[in-house]
């Protein structure tokens, strides 16, 4: 037996104890329940992991005093265990598939993991739902929002139009050679192009040579699995990857941690493994800054920075809890601000969402903005004047509801290229 069989065995020794402490009654019902366990699953076969769904709908559901989406709309329908519940009796034909009993699902789950971290099971709701929305998918029974959302990135192989992306591409422009190729999301091409300028720049510096082709590259598909669109966000999938081996590459980097998260996790289980390290770009500037290639100077003597501080960073949850990516970041913060860095309360693996993962901002926006303004008020709470992130989605959600410009926002990769030596 492995040791994480062991492990696993240990977490759920719970359930054995609990068991054995019940009256004879509840342990009939129970015994009876597991010989009958079949009738508690679907007879056509489905993409959804029942087992677990029922794990999670049958918890005590403690977690959700931690739930971001709970906290922000204060509907029990947004807790983990009841978007499991439905999602299980959606699966099951217990409940009606109109939109509202399967908007919950979308409007109530940022994808953000933090129910894993108090789950005895060990994952996350926003997983399950993925076969759950898989399902809903392949028989047109999603709400309409999301049907919209899903043919627009079929359309465009990518969030936005390809308009919208050129001044994304004028900036990637000189990158053009090199074995370490730069994938640009999709929300900083078309948001923020000061990250891919940023990069530009650093990579110049470093002396490292960077190569991009947004224009052949499409979407990593992260958008698609959200709203379980499974077959096209394998053409995307299957597209990158052609796209990669026309190329002698040897790293991927993405300032993106959902992009990240798919090409380096998700492809595989895809079927369309990259065989090729990918980075975050946290990461690759933190490998930089170690082996002295990287050097920064001390942004405390920067006027700019003197003014508004302290700093604090906060944690994307892609990035700290499905990528356990939480030194890097820090590391290059200290290098920048050793006296003015604060962790703020909730921060590393028990961080708080931005408010728009997932597709809430799609399903519901008025409950995403409220997460979003929830996370900063936590910000405010700790002093905090200068919030620094290492994610696109993070950053668009932080300004949007900045809406009384109380900090100064900045991805990660600007701060370093306006400190870079």
């Amino acid at each position: 037996m492995t040791m994480g069989k062991i492990k696993d065995l240990m977490r759920k020794s719970w359930l054995l104890k609990t068991f054995l402490r019940a009256r004879w009654p509840v342990k009939q019902q129970l015994i009876k329940g597991f010989l009958q366990r079949k009738k508690y699953y679907p007879k056509e076969s489905v993409n959804a992991d029942i087992k677990n769904l029922i794990n999670c709908m049958l918890c005590p559901n403690m977690c959700r005093f931690d739930c971001p989406a709970v906290q922000a709309s204060k509907k029990e329908t947004h807790a983990p265990a009841t978007k499991a519940r439905i999602g299980y009796y959606l699966e099951m034909n217990r409940l009606e598939k109109i939109p509202e009993n399967i908007l919950p699902l979308f409007e109530g789950c940022v994808h953000c993991s933090g129910c894993q971290v108090h789950c005895p099971f060990d994952f996350a709701v926003g997983d399950l739902l993925e076969g759950v929305a898989v399902d809903l998918f392949s028989k047109q029974q999603l709400p309409q929002s999301i049907m919209t959302f899903s043919e627009r990135i079929s359309k465009n192989n990518g969030l936005y139009p390809t308009e919208k992306y050129q001044q994304a591409y004028n900036a990637l422009s000189p990158l053009s050679e090199g074995d370490i190729y730069y994938f640009p999301g999709c929300v900083t091409m078309g948001n923020n192009t000061k990250v891919i300028s940023g990069i530009a720049k650093i990579a110049n510096k470093v002396n490292r040579s960077l190569i991009s082709k947004p224009q052949e590259r499409w979407c990593c598909g992260a958008p698609l699995m959200y709203a379980g669109d499974l077959e096209k966000a394998k053409e995307l999938a299957e597209h990158n990857k052609a796209h990669f081996q026309s190329l002698d590459i040897k790293t991927i980097i993405c300032e993106c941690p959902e992009c990240t998260y798919m090409l380096r996790e998700k492809y595989k289980q895809l079927g369309y493994d990259l065989k090729i390290p990918v980075l975050h770009v946290s990461e690759w500037l933190a490998s930089l800054l170690a082996e002295g290639a990287l050097e920064i100077q001390n942004g405390e003597k920067e006027t700019f920075f003197v003014n508004n501080l302290p700093i604090g960073f906060h944690d994307p949850c892609v990035l700290a809890r499905k990528l356990g990516v939480l030194d890097p970041p820090r590391e290059l913060l200290m290098a920048m601000f050793p006296n003015s860095l604060r962790e703020v309360p909730y921060s590393r693996e028990i961080t708080h969402c931005c408010g728009f993962g997932g597709l809430v901002n799609i399903a519901n926006s008025e409950i995403a903005n409220q997460m979003a303004q929830n996370r900063l008020a936590e910000f405010k709470k700790a002093e905090i004047k200068t919030i620094v992130t290492s994610c696109p989605t993070c950053y668009y959600s932080f300004m949007k509801n900045n809406t009384e410009l109380q900090f100064e926002i900045f991805d990660l990769v600007e701060a370093v290229a306006a400190l870079i030596q």
